[in-house]
């Protein structure tokens, strides 16, 4: 074949390919917020049937927050209420909701963390606050408020619901004002 014919060939392949990639483009649907807020209420709806599901079965006597988590107090002792600054540690158990144990302070250690400082899942930041010293609860998150899409890169998977059963051992309060 004359090298003028296989360019020819060569260019006419290329077009194709060109125009064939542009048609694609303009035939994909442009994803808008509306879209994503739609699939965003969607997954929370779902999510929340699947925790409400779970609770159910398991007959677990716990409350909604407004934001989403799902908790119960088991004991509340007469101290002080924990604040944002608070030196807080947890003695803790993670789990999934199909029992499946990701940490837990009798093999990783105590917990301890400092309120109002992004150091933990945003759940139980917002959580720890109706507790104090001595105080024991269970605590359900999902995900957006635990370790969201991605899992936290260890033990706990994408989209994961988790549940905790957290115990306060000790608060150190803040002496900022």
């Amino acid at each position: 074949m004359p090298m003028v014919s296989r360019l020819f060939i060569l260019i006419g392949c290329l077009g194709i390919f060109l125009f064939g990639c542009k048609e694609k483009k303009q035939q994909r649907k442009r994803v808008t917020k509306e879209m994503l807020l739609e699939m965003n209420r969607s997954m929370v709806s779902t999510e929340a049937e699947v925790i409400e599901k779970f609770i159910a079965d398991k007959k677990l006597q716990m409350k909604k927050s407004a934001t989403g988590y799902y908790y119960k107090v088991d004991t509340l002792t007469s101290e002080a209420l924990i604040n944002t600054n608070d030196l807080v540690t947890l003695a803790y158990t993670t789990r999934l909701l199909d029992g499946t144990i990701c940490y837990s302070s009798a093999t990783e250690g105590l917990m301890t963390f400092t309120v109002g400082k992004a150091q933990v899942e945003a759940g139980l930041e917002q959580f720890i606050t109706v507790l104090n010293k001595g105080a024991i609860a269970k605590l359900i998150l999902p995900p957006y408020l635990a370790h969201g899409i991605a899992g936290d890169g260890g033990q706990i998977p994408k989209l994961a619901i988790i549940q905790m059963d957290i115990e306060v051992v000790d608060v150190q309060q803040s002496q900022a004002e």
